[in-house]
């Protein structure tokens, strides 16, 4: 009788923990079946996001950063050609409606996101001096105040996409951008609308990017833009960045390694989402101090040069003359026409090449041959535009 209950006991001990392991894993499985901020492809995308604060933002989870482990290799240390591309499909140009579409019926479009700090926000800006875009040439998609249509492009570009306590301005930030001449030359040389996707704060350095709640924000926006077009028979060909931004962090000092850094650690869920490529414009000058940002322009040139996840949009801003500046840092409309034309330029090269541009390096005052591609003779003739002189900057 004792021997059977001993064993009696011994089963019950060995059977508990099984069935506490069981429990467990059943719990996790629940948790990973829906993972916390992420769009579901029969959610509302009409729901906005709900604003984040800095009261809030500790308790934010933002999933994306930790689809990587810490211990992974940076973006920047990673040859491009490893990085695998959906191959593009088949085009119809459809005439009735003068819209390229693919052979379902698709509407082909390139997904843009714009970030930056001030100058990409517009801030020197002035609406009435933009280019207008054409009805279909390119869209807006409001991922905060209306995710639930496409919006022609207009100027102050992103006037309304704020969100509290993360990317927000203040109407008085956003007053024309670079992004209605980019739409318009884009279009010319590729035949193809962007999708414009506003994320642009102004006097904000890698630090901010790099907190959680605004992570959380841009990929949010970046997210909403991808469902909703693929949900309303859009084709996503080309997925990019068009970043301006490193005036605070030249303020600050930062070193080219950690800005490097930061930036891998900024973009790096962006990529994991299906970004292609970010495209840099550097920063320009002051009114005081010709070469104030040159910590910040090196460290963008060196990063373009030497990692295939970053590419050089323009230098033009370092050659401007204080004369298009409305303020110590901001340069106005028709300076940001000509960096929205020159950006769309290298953007449009790279889509159509598959490979990047070579570009006249206004601040160094020579061509800036990107590395890892090859060129002809021609493509590596490339002069400098005097912006300054030919009509192309006004004084308004």
């Amino acid at each position: 009788m004792k021997k059977t209950l001993r064993i009696m006991i011994l089963t019950v001990l060995l059977i508990l923990p099984a069935v506490f392991i069981l429990q467990g894993c059943k719990k996790t499985a629940d948790r990973i079946e829906t993972t916390p901020g992420e769009i579901e492809e029969d959610e509302p995308v009409s729901e906005a996001a709900e604003p984040v604060n800095e009261e809030n933002a500790e308790t934010q989870d933002n999933t994306m950063l930790n689809v990587e482990s810490a211990d992974a290799v940076s973006y920047s240390a990673i040859p491009v050609h490893e990085k695998e591309e959906e191959p593009e499909p088949s085009v119809v140009n459809d005439d009735e409606e003068n819209v390229l579409k693919t052979d379902d019926g698709k509407v082909i479009v390139d997904l843009i996101l714009f970030m930056g700090q001030s100058n990409m926000a517009g801030t020197g800006g002035n609406a009435e001096y933009a280019p207008k875009v054409e009805q279909d040439h390119g869209y807006e998609f409001r991922a905060i105040s209306d995710p639930t249509r496409l919006y022609p492009i207009t100027e102050p570009f992103g006037i309304n996409e704020n969100v509290s306590g993360a990317i927000e301005d203040a109407a008085i930030g956003k007053k024309g951008s670079m992004v209605s001449s980019f739409a318009n030359k884009y279009y010319e040389l590729t035949g193809v609308p962007i999708v414009a996707v506003s994320a642009s704060s102004g006097g904000r350095d890698t630090d901010f990017w790099m907190r959680d709640n605004v992570v959380a924000d841009f990929s949010e926006r970046y997210k909403r833009a991808q469902v909703w077009l693929e949900s309303n028979n859009y084709y996503i060909r080309k997925q990019y960045v068009v970043w301006l931004q490193g005036e605070s962090d030249a303020g600050d000092g930062l070193t080219t390694e950690q800005y490097n850094q930061n930036m891998d650690n900024i973009i790096r869920p962006l990529f994991i989402a299906g970004l292609q490529k970010v495209f840099m414009v550097t920063p320009g000058r002051t009114i005081s101090v010709k070469y104030f940002f040159d910590n910040i322009v090196y460290a963008q040139i060196n990063m373009c040069r030497t990692s295939g996840y970053y590419a050089l949009a323009t230098t033009v801003l370092n050659s401007v003359s204080t004369e298009y500046m409305v303020d110590e840092f901001h340069y106005n409309q028709s300076v940001l026409n000509v960096v929205g034309e020159e950006s769309a330029e290298s953007v449009a090269y790279y889509t159509l090449n598959k490979k990047e541009k070579c570009l006249y390096n206004y601040r160094d005052e020579n061509v800036y041959i990107p590395e890892g591609f090859e060129y002809t003779e021609d493509e590596k003739k490339v002069e400098a535009v005097n912006h300054n002189e030919n009509g192309d900057f006004v004084r308004y």
